[in-house]
């Protein structure tokens, strides 16, 4: 008959004979690999969603690219020419597909900022539900935004400036979106530090709304007198707005965690 006895380690088997079996050992317990967004599949989801609107934008306009990086910065008349090849209703389909990967690229990389700044939260949510609803919160704002504009525009200014102001403000987002795919390949693929990244966005950021409040200048309130109004207006429309999509996000954050 079989004798069994505990020992602090294991338990082991003494047989008839006496012989003693020993447990086998199932050796050391490996290090957890740390995370990297190159090992992320829903990072690499967006990455090819924003490639493919890319490709899909250049071959609606071959050149759309260089127009609507050309009107950021352009100084000169914005009055629409009917004679002109460039003007016309696929143009708008390229700054509205740019648009979108600006959104998705948004997405992903304040879900980068969450994979470092708060990593308790990030490891124990749906990384999938995070990215879709990242990206989404993204492009509602601009659809919001687009509707503001619109409807504070139509009231205090003429048609014609209107369409030209929705017509830059939605061109820099278009660039801003452009911009920041090969800068989310950089901080993905070559695994760059956070407040290097970090720094990157920030700037590319900052140059998108310098632009914007040249264009918002230009249009509404050139000369001196009108700085006041100029800083009220896109503070309120601009600023403000931004403050409000971040307070939301983190708002949907809690909702996460509350789901977990």
């Amino acid at each position: 008959m079989n004798e069994w006895t505990l020992t602090n380690d294991s338990l082991c088997v003494k047989p008839a004979t006496g012989q003693t079996i020993i447990p086998e050992d199932n050796g050391m317990q490996g290090e957890t690999m740390p995370y990297k967004l190159v090992s992320d599949s829903n990072v690499m989801a967006a990455l090819m969603l924003g490639f493919l609107l890319i490709v899909i934008a250049m071959q609606n306009e071959k050149k759309g690219v260089i127009r609507i990086f050309r009107k950021c910065i352009s100084t000169s008349s914005d009055r629409a020419n009917l004679f002109d090849d460039n003007y016309n209703s696929t143009s708008n389909i390229t700054t509205v597909l740019l648009c979108c990967v600006s959104g998705v690229m948004g997405g992903l990389l304040i879900y980068h900022y969450y994979s470092y700044s708060n990593p308790d939260f990030f490891f124990s949510a749906n990384h999938p539900a995070m990215m879709g609803i990242y990206a989404g919160a993204l492009i509602i704002f601009l659809i919001l935004k687009w509707i503001m504009y619109s409807f504070i525009n139509w009231i205090f200014f003429d048609k014609e400036k209107n369409r030209q102001w929705i017509e830059n403000v939605f061109n820099i987002i278009a660039a801003l979106g452009f911009t920041l795919f090969p800068t989310a390949l950089y901080i993905v693929f070559l695994d760059s530090e956070f407040h290097f990244s970090a720094k990157i966005i920030l700037i590319i950021i900052s140059i998108s709304k310098i632009l914007l409040f040249y264009k918002c200048f230009r249009y509404f309130f050139r000369g001196f007198h009108g700085v006041l109004h100029l800083i009220l207006y896109f503070c309120t429309l601009e600023i403000i707005p931004d403050l409000f999509l971040w307070k939301g996000i983190e708002l949907i954050n809690s909702i996460l965690i509350l789901k977990i």
